[in-house]
């Protein structure tokens, strides 16, 4: 069990007393965990020599496995430092976390190798080791979210202040490509329980990105839905 440290912090800066809102980031889990397990289904579902198909969904595999190699950079650059100085007793959950993405980053390196031979030859074997690897990530993956979850993400929500918690999504959102922006959007606006959908983007999207959304980004977000999900995409809730 942590202990609560001075409000100045360990590190010696103010510490805002009030926390800060850190539900953004089970939005974030819910994706990567909507994401690997879903589009191994799509690549094992690919015809034999589909290029076309293929060339589809390994655009969706690498996008959601870009998101994660950023979403872990940015907890890396952000988080566990600056979490062990104020909060001592986390180092053992900060020694955790990082094992655990540096080993998730060695599954993620060999999902992107063979996502490369896939995509090129849309064969069946090819394919099944791409999905195997992509479960595993999955599998990796979502314990190392859920122990993230309960172990560190209430510590975050009372030590850091809202500024330095928004450090990460900014990281996220700069280092993404632009072109990606209408999917990341519409996969945590998707996200969002749908009766708390319209409070959430009034709360959380300035007035100019609404408009951006409604007038030009959901299109380009319902037309990779489609593309990638056929016959209508899951659910993330």
């Amino acid at each position: 069990m942590t202990k609560r440290l001075p409000s100045t912090g360990a590190d010696g800066r103010a510490v805002d007393e009030s926390g800060c809102d850190t539900s953004d980031i089970f939005l974030v889990h819910r994706i990567f965990r909507w994401g690997y397990r879903e589009l191994p289904r799509q690549v094992r579902e690919v015809a034999p020599g589909d290029l076309e198909r293929a060339a589809t969904v390994g655009a969706a595999v690498a996008l959601i496995d870009q998101g994660l190699h950023v979403h872990h950079e940015g907890e890396d650059e952000f988080i566990w430092d600056r979490l062990e100085r104020r909060e001592p007793g986390c180092s053992f959950h900060v020694d955790v976390m990082r094992a655990q993405h540096a080993q998730v980053a060695e599954l993620l390196d060999v999902a992107d190798a063979r996502l490369a031979e896939w995509r090129t030859t849309a064969d069946p074997e090819s394919g099944e080791r791409l999905a195997a690897a992509l479960d595993e990530v999955g599998t990796t993956l979502g314990v190392h979210l859920g122990r993230e979850e309960t172990d560190v993400v209430p510590i975050v929500a009372r030590v850091f202040t809202q500024a330095e918690w928004d450090e990460v999504g900014e990281h996220g959102r700069a280092a993404l490509p632009k072109e990606a922006m209408p999917i990341q959007l519409g996969l945590m606006i998707d996200a969002v329980p749908a009766a708390e959908r319209d409070e959430w983007l009034r709360e959380n999207l300035p007035a100019p990105i609404r408009m951006l959304w409604a007038l030009l980004m959901r299109r380009k977000y319902t037309a990779w839905q489609r593309a990638v999900f056929p016959e209508g995409m899951p659910a993330l809730v």
